[in-house]
């Protein structure tokens, strides 16, 4: 019997601050936030649990590996995520632009036993500190999960031709492979 994709902590949060420039908002999640553990990146770049967590692994295995391009799981991850090798493209890609008022607030979880079994998370475990985070940036919390889009696909520089029906989340999955590749 095949397993669920159990739950990958993250928060779609809407900003409420419309004064506040994403710069600025960023500059202050990055001072608020428990550790580079959390990060914050575009509605769009997340396309599903299995997405996340396929991100997630990728980058624990660069990280086990010593073959991580990031000093950080924060800026690794975007990296992954955004299929490249390089960080203003992936900042660009799957970070905040100017234009986003929405996001994913990502937690990271640490690897607990070894890197071929997925971490145990709760939806709780979490919760009090997504909450804060979300209360000290002015954010509020969408109530709805990852999908694949065809804003997604444009977002991460994904090639995409045909009917918007057959988008899923194996073409960004995909995607991820061309985080190794060199330019």
């Amino acid at each position: 019997m095949e397993r669920a994709t159990p739950w990958f902590p993250c928060w779609g949060i809407n900003f409420e601050n419309e004064d506040l420039s994403i710069p600025d908002l960023v500059n202050k999640f990055l001072k608020i936030r428990p550790s580079n553990r959390w990060l914050l990146i575009s509605k769009f770049s997340a396309a599903s649990e299995n997405h996340l967590w396929s991100v997630w692994y990728k980058m624990e295995q660069n990280f086990s590996d010593d073959t991580a391009l990031s000093k950080n799981p924060d800026a690794e991850f975007i990296r992954i995520i955004s299929g490249t090798n390089q960080l203003k493209t992936a900042f660009s890609r799957a970070g905040l632009n100017k234009n986003d008022n929405q996001a994913w607030l990502i937690y990271l979880p640490e690897i607990r036993e070894n890197i071929n079994s997925l971490p145990e998370t709760s939806i709780t475990s979490f919760t009090e500190s997504a909450q804060k985070i979300i209360y000290l940036i002015d954010a509020s919390l969408l109530t709805e999960r990852p999908k694949p889009s065809k804003e997604g696909l444009d977002r991460l520089g994904i090639e995409f031709i045909g009917d918007s029906n057959s988008i899923n989340d194996d073409l960004f999955i995909g995607h991820i492979a061309r985080s190794a590749l060199t330019s």
